[in-house]
């Protein structure tokens, strides 16, 4: 039995140390669902473990109640063993006392029968001394007779005195002899009884004898059967204490696993417009215009938008649209006009709000026949205040709050321009590290130094900083080399020619990486391309730079 219940033990245990070796866990192909359905793999590789475990802890529980059992039923052995043993020792001790008395009452017997025997001859012996004493006494049962017999005289009286005396005499020897005879025949019958009881006796004490021994012979048997059992009893506790610790150590794996797993989902809902962790607010992108005049600087909210595009405008100067979707900084400006590049650029964020100080009459007709939504000043004033600590244009601000206000009803999110990997994620083979970029767009130089976390942004040569004095350092920073017409609505202004394809420059964690824009679809948002694939941007917030494509040699990177 014992054999039976280690074998099933071993056999669970192998089970279990198979299970444990074939447990693996897959490789995601991304940081995110890849990874969590790996993990989740082998937290559903680890609760089968656990499972397994507690089988195994079943099966040593089942083994202790077994061997229980077995060590009850030794105890109840050796206990049935010794109260056997002091029972053979008390008929044996009862039959040597027997055995001792039994010689004694047959010697006595012996004696008696000896006596008996020698009665045999009493008779003769006592008839003449009864007879003679009888005759010399006058013995009164004698002399009764002889009373009765008076008339009896002389000889014949004596005659008669003498038989009867001697008849007297023979009658009480023959009495004598027949109880002598009788003793004689009762003592042989206890004698062959006290035979029978010796023979019994011995043979009782013999079998006494047999059962004590056999039980002496036993006993340590069933004493190490019972403290092997204790043994195993033992050792079936030290291995379900030893499951027990692989359980919490699986368990707190398991713990560990599901903390990776919630961070990862965490990570894994991320907004769509910068990769960062977050998830998206169910509104339209709105682009401002701000304005990069030297008086408009610093800006405000500028750091707070998800992509800011510079453009270039009249005069080789810039202009910024800002598109917000992810945050809305409460206050953004200044505030200025818009350009006919506007429509174009923007269009494929599918109806997003515009926001800008005003237009001429061409860019207007422009914007109106786009698919931009405008929260311009005109369309929606209420929005817009000038400060007074600056002098117009260049005072002009809006609340982004207000205007999204104004179309509440819109729960779409717009297509996210870029397509964002994550912290960490191997870069492409060609790849280049470096310092910095400087593009210059005529009368604005701006340049972007690399620090660690974010390129650092300077305009003609003055850190660039926001009304808040935050640093403009974006995540990332793309290059888009564009083709520039003449504004229809204004011969004086460029227009940016956004559709279509080039060259773009992608700097990212310290980084150059040089691929394609494209963007046949004036519906959708331009792509950036290597080997056929989008460029996986860092996640965080984008500046786009839109330098003369004709200009090339205006953009060096260093």
């Amino acid at each position: 039995m014992h054999s039976r219940i280690l074998h099933r033990l071993l056999v669970a245990s192998l089970g279990i140390g198979l299970a444990a070796l074939s447990a693996s866990t897959v490789a995601g192909a991304g940081p995110h669902d890849g990874d969590i359905a790996a993990l989740r793999s082998g937290i559903g590789s680890e609760e089968a473990e656990i499972g397994l475990l507690e089988q195994q802890i079943g099966l040593l529980e089942q083994g202790i109640t077994d061997l229980r059992s077995l060590v009850a039923e030794g105890d109840q052995a050796v206990v049935n063993l010794e109260f056997g043993i002091a029972e053979a020792e008390a008929r044996i001790a009862t039959e040597d006392q027997e055995l001792e008395i039994l010689p004694v009452r047959i010697e006595l017997l012996a004696d008696l029968v000896i006596e008996h025997y020698l009665a045999l001859n009493e008779p003769t012996t006592v008839r003449h001394v009864m007879a003679i004493e009888s005759y010399v006494k006058n013995d009164e049962r004698m002399n009764a007779v002889l009373t009765q017999s008076a008339e009896i005289t002389g000889e014949a009286l004596d005659n008669l005195r003498t038989q009867m005396l001697y008849e007297a005499v023979i009658d009480a020897a023959s009495d004598d002899l027949d109880r002598v005879y009788a003793h004689l025949r009762l003592d042989g019958d206890r004698a062959l009884s006290l035979y029978d009881l010796v023979a019994s006796s011995e043979e009782r004490r013999r079998l006494a004898v047999d059962d004590r021994d056999e039980g002496i012979a036993t006993l340590p048997t069933m004493e190490g059967r019972i403290a092997s059992s204790e043994d195993e009893i033992a050792s079936a506790r030290t291995g379900i204490a030893a499951v027990q610790d692989q359980i919490a150590g699986v368990r707190g794996s398991i713990a560990t696993t599901l903390a990776e797993i919630a961070r990862l989902e965490s990570l894994n809902v991320a907004h769509t417009w910068t990769g960062l962790q977050g998830r998206d607010v169910h509104r339209p992108a709105l682009a401002v215009k701000i304005d990069n005049a030297s008086a408009a600087r610093p800006q405000t909210g500028i750091n707070e938008a998800d992509v800011v595009y510079e453009e270039i405008v009249e005069a080789g100067l810039t202009r910024f649209i800002a598109v917000f979707q992810t945050t809305s900084p409460g206050t953004v400006g200044p505030v200025r006009s818009g350009r006919t590049s506007d429509p174009i650029l923007l269009e494929g964020f599918d109806r997003p709000l515009f926001a800008y100080s005003g237009a001429n009459r061409g860019t207007n007709q422009a914007i109106d026949a786009s698919p931009l939504v405008s929260v311009g000043y005109d369309d929606a004033s209420s929005a817009y205040w000038r400060s007074s600590s600056r002098r117009a244009p260049h005072n002009l601000y809006a609340s982004t709050d207000s205007l999204w206000a104004i179309h509440a009803d819109r729960t779409d999110i717009s297509p996210a321009p870029f397509t964002f990997g994550w912290d960490g994620q191997p870069l492409p083979e060609s790849a280049i590290a470096v310092e910095g970029v400087s593009i210059d767009f005529g009368r604005v130089v701006t340049d972007y130094a690399w620090d660690g976390s974010g390129w650092q942004r300077s305009t003609n040569g003055a850190a660039h900083h926001d009304a808040a004095g935050v640093r403009v350092a974006p995540t990332n920073v793309v290059v888009q080399f564009t083709p520039y017409g003449r504004s229809a609505a204004d011969n004086r202004s460029p227009e940016a020619l956004t559709v279509g394809s080039g060259t773009a420059w992608v700097f990212t964690a310290g980084h150059l990486i040089v691929a394609e824009w494209h963007r046949s679809d004036p519906g959708r948002p331009a792509t950036i391309i290597l080997d056929g694939e989008p460029v996986l941007l860092r996640p965080g917030r984008t500046w786009v730079a839109l330098p003369d494509a004709s200009q090339p040699g205006s953009v060096a990177w260093r």
